[in-house]
């Protein structure tokens, strides 16, 4: 169980954190590739490579790709367009809450942690403030693609 994931429409890819892989002891299920991956806000990350997880929820199981980042967030994960979609979810800020069918009929509900949300959207915005991001346009091609090949 992994808790502080956040499920965002705006995301187009899922995302966890490298602490969170190497908990659970799955560092070495993860596919090394160093790419870059464009926040909406511009700025960049490096990601260390991508893993397949299944994600529970409840009644419903699904096989995910998750892209591993080795950044300071106050997420442990993000589930993003690929779960959203795949598990046919719809998402409500206003409720804090995702409604998805499960098999055999019905319908089953994640609600949010509110008293979570609140203190992962202040630290979030702690960070923001001491975090100085480099637009893309700035970003150093050539130290991404230097450990790109150390990775390889």
């Amino acid at each position: 169980m992994v808790d502080r994931i956040h499920a965002d429409e705006g995301s187009a890819t899922n995302i966890l954190q490298l602490a969170v892989i190497q908990q659970i002891g799955l560092e070495a299920k993860i596919n090394k590739s160093a790419r870059s991956l464009t926040g909406i806000n511009g700025a960049t990350t490096v990601i260390v490579g991508t893993i397949d997880l299944n994600v529970y929820s409840p009644l419903v199981v699904c096989l995910q790709t998750f892209m591993v980042i080795n950044e300071v967030s106050p997420y442990n994960g993000i589930l993003g367009r690929p779960w959203i979609g795949k598990i046919n979810a719809i998402t409500s800020a206003t409720h804090q809450k995702i409604w998805y069918p499960i098999p055999g009929g019905g319908v089953g509900q994640i609600n949010s942690d509110q008293a979570m949300a609140r203190k992962c959207s202040a630290q979030g915005l702690k960070k923001s403030k001491q975090a100085q991001f480099l637009p893309v346009s700035q970003a150093n091609l050539k130290e991404v693609e230097q450990l790109n090949l150390a990775l390889l």
